[in-house]
C-alpha cells in the first residue's frame, strides 16, 4: 500500500445529525410538500440547543437509509420516503423509488443542499462543528500511523467543510490539501480514485480505499484498488454480508489497524 484513501462521511466523520438538519432546512427552503418547515420547527423546539435527534423516529429511519444512497439528492428522497411512511427494505426498492421522483426536484435539492450547508456553517460555525462526531479509534490510528503512508480523502463533501472538520478532530495536519478530492472532482468515487492515481502517479493496485457503502466499493473495484468496508459507518449486517460476498474485507473498529496495515511496512 502506497496510499490510504478514505471516504469522509461515515469513515472519518459521523455527520448524520448535520445531514439531517441540512436536509430539513433545504426541503423547507424549497417549499416541498413534505411539511419539512413545520417538522423542523417542532424538532428544534424539542431539542433546543442540543441538536440531539437520537430519539427522533424520523431521524433514525432517515439514517437507516444512508447505505442505499449515493449523492446529496438521496437525502431528499430518503426524507420523503420516511415522512411518507414508506418502507424501503433493500437496494432494489430504494432504486425504484428514487427513479420515480421528479428529476428537476432532485437536481434543485442537490444544488440547494450545499448552499444550506454553507449557510448553517456561516451562521454559527461552532454549532455546525458540534453537529459532527468522529470515532476516536479511527483518529488515533491515523495519528499513530502518520508518516507511514500518505492519507487521502475521497468525498462528495466540499473541501472547505472537510478541512474545517479535520482540524476540528485534531487531524488536519495529517492530510495534504492536494490529496483532499471533493465533490468538484466528480459525482462518483471512481472519479476520485482515478484522479488520485493520476495526481500521485501511484498504481491503483497500491491504493487501499475505505468506504462505508458497498455500492461505492463495487464501482471502484474494477480500477484494481484494494477495497475495505468500514463497518463502523452508516451500514449494518446486510451490508457486511454483501461486502463479504463480494470479497471485500469488513473492518470493525476492533480490527481496523490489522485489516488496513497488517503486513505493511514503510518500505512498501
Amino acid at each position: 500500500m502506497k496510499i490510504l484513501a478514505l471516504d469522509f462521511d461515515g469513515v472519518i466523520c459521523d455527520s448524520s445529525r448535520e445531514i439531517f438538519l441540512v436536509t430539513l432546512r433545504t426541503c423547507a427552503a424549497l417549499d416541498s410538500d413534505l411539511d419539512a418547515a413545520e417538522y423542523l420547527d417542532r424538532l428544534q423546539a424539542r431539542s433546543g440547543d442540543r441538536d440531539d435527534f437520537a430519539a427522533d423516529p424520523v431521524y433514525t429511519a432517515f439514517v437507516a437509509l444512508f447505505p442505499l444512497g449515493n449523492g446529496a439528492e438521496d437525502f431528499a428522497v430518503a426524507l420523503k420516503a420516511v415522512m411518507s411512511g414508506l418502507a424501503l427494505p433493500d437496494q432494489a426498492a430504494y432504486d425504484r423509488y428514487f427513479r420515480q421522483q421528479n428529476a428537476g426536484w432532485k437536481d434543485a435539492f442537490h444544488r440547494a443542499f450545499y448552499d444550506q450547508r454553507a449557510a448553517l456553517r456561516a451562521e454559527d460555525e461552532a454549532r455546525w462543528l458540534a453537529l459532527h462526531g468522529t470515532w476516536p479509534a479511527v483518529t488515533s490510528l491515523l495519528k499513530d500511523r502518520a508518516g507511514a503512508v500518505p492519507y487521502a480523502v475521497c468525498t462528495a463533501k466540499d473541501a472547505v467543510s472537510v478541512q474545517k472538520l479535520l482540524a476540528h478532530f485534531g487531524i488536519g495536519d495529517l492530510f495534504s490539501v492536494d490529496l483532499i478530492l471533493d465533490k468538484e472532482t466528480g459525482a462518483q468515487k471512481i472519479a476520485h480514485l482515478t484522479e488520485l492515481a493520476r495526481r500521485t502517479g501511484v498504481d491503483p493496485a497500491e491504493i487501499t480505499f475505505v468506504d462505508d457503502k458497498v455500492s461505492h466499493l463495487q464501482k471502484v473495484a474494477p480500477l484494481g484498488v484494494r477495497c475495505v468496508l468500514a463497518a463502523w459507518g452508516d451500514n449494518g449486517s446486510r451490508e457486511h454480508l454483501q461486502a463479504r460476498q463480494e470479497g471485500f474485507p469488513v473492518a470493525g473498529l476492533e480490527r481496523v489497524e490489522e485489516i488496513l496495515f497488517s503486513g505493511f511496512t514503510e518500505s512498501d
